[in-house]
């Protein structure tokens, strides 16, 4: 058995934050990981606010693939609203970022273990266990970040299951067509192209994009995410050449609650830390990987643990995005009921005949629940 202060359970970026926090605070960290290289295949489409990257780490030029100045929203009738009032967004190379994330651990002082699935875990006295086929690691503190799937967290009594309407089944690939632009993210809704959900294009470069969307769980059955890509891709880039094309699911919940249980915290996918309007988590996951690894490395003093100290975790979360979180989710479930294709199409039409320099992010989801005071509040709180 190989014992430490804090084990972490996935080497993803809330995985990584986790323990690069912990590890520079002068605690003993492992870091576990299943697969033999993390950010392979990539999971998501790759895009960020330059907020919600710069605010948490500092990123690598080589992070990132492209930048983006403006977004465009395709209704489901083809009306096209283009966006040109948004801050910049960024494409990153996932897989750069992930690798380079778990280097920063390594040579901050991490013992790192790929190709080390945790097949189990459990309390044992004040010891957490974490079983692999490899050995048995034990720790103090234990923070499972090991994504939408998380299996490790119902060994320790939480519930991990997910509404149908609370989850997304989603297929990406990485498309190269001469017909995609490059300075600009499409969105497109309506039930012929996503049914409870939308299609996106992220660009990475001249020809080359992220390509992928979300259908309700509500709405979904084996293989049909993956029909309605190819399908959309046909029509929007005939011809195109297409790789790395898989499947997965994404959380569009609350986050679970508690986030903390005696000396166990969840991080990142695993605690359903994501924007449930849109889907995205990655700056939640940084914020939340850092959060976790820093407050679990000042709960320990010697061999004791500050269970209280651990639970601030939590409270520091809601404060920061937690609350945001839980506004989205009132917002998706708003246009879960309401927002059917006539509905967005009258949306877009309201909002084609507005100066597109003056159109963001903010003024189209005012525009959305404008009839809606609580919502419309809870979609100010959101954007601002």
């Amino acid at each position: 058995m190989s014992e430490f202060d804090i084990i972490i359970a996935g080497a993803g970026p809330a995985g990584s934050m986790a323990a690069i926090s912990a590890s520079k605070a002068g605690r003993k960290v492992c870091l576990l990981e299943r697969k033999a290289e993390v950010g392979v295949p990539v999971r998501c489409g790759e895009g960020i606010g330059r907020r919600g990257l710069l605010d948490h780490i500092d990123p690598k030029p080589e992070w990132i693939s492209n930048t983006i100045k403006k977004a465009v929203m395709v209704s489901p009738s083809g009306i096209r609203i283009e966006l040109r009032g948004t801050s910049e967004d960024f494409i990153l190379d996932r897989e750069k970022m992930d690798s380079d994330l778990v280097k920063e651990a390594i040579n901050s002082g991490v013992s790192y273990f790929a190709e080390t699935p945790v097949t189990s875990v459990k309390k044992n006295g004040e010891l957490y266990e974490c079983i692999t086929p490899k050995k048995t690691f034990s720790s103090r503190i234990l923070i499972l970040a090991d994504g939408v799937e998380s299996r490790l967290a119902r060994f320790l009594g939480w519930d991990t299951t997910l509404a149908l309407s609370d989850v997304e089944t989603c297929a990406f690939a990485r498309v190269v067509s001469p017909l995609i632009e490059k300075n600009a993210c499409i969105f497109f809704t309506g039930t012929r192209v996503a049914p409870g959900g939308y299609a996106w294009v992220f660009p990475r470069a001249v020809g080359e994009a992220n390509v992928g969307l979300g259908i309700s769980g509500n709405n979904s059955e084996p293989g049909k995410a993956k029909q309605y890509l190819e399908r959309f891709i046909e029509s929007e880039f005939p011809g195109a050449r297409i790789s790395n094309l898989h499947c997965g699911g994404v959380p569009v919940a609350r986050y679970i609650r508690p986030l903390v249980k005696d000396g166990a915290m969840l991080v990142g996918d695993a605690a359903r830390q994501v924007n449930s309007l849109s889907g995205a988590g990655l700056a939640y996951s940084l914020y939340a990987g850092k959060l976790a690894g820093k407050t679990a490395a000042d709960a320990i003093n010697g061999n004791t643990v500050n269970y209280k100290h651990l639970k601030t975790y939590e409270k520091n979360w809601h404060k920061k995005f937690g609350k945001q979180q839980l506004r989205s989710y009132s917002l998706k479930k708003f246009v879960e009921k309401y927002g059917d294709d006539s509905f967005l199409d009258r949306i877009a039409q309201s909002l084609s005949k507005e100066d597109p320099s003056k159109l963001n992010y903010l003024k189209v989801f005012t525009r959305t629940f404008s009839g809606h005071p609580l919502l419309l509040i809870k979609a100010i709180k959101l954007f601002r």
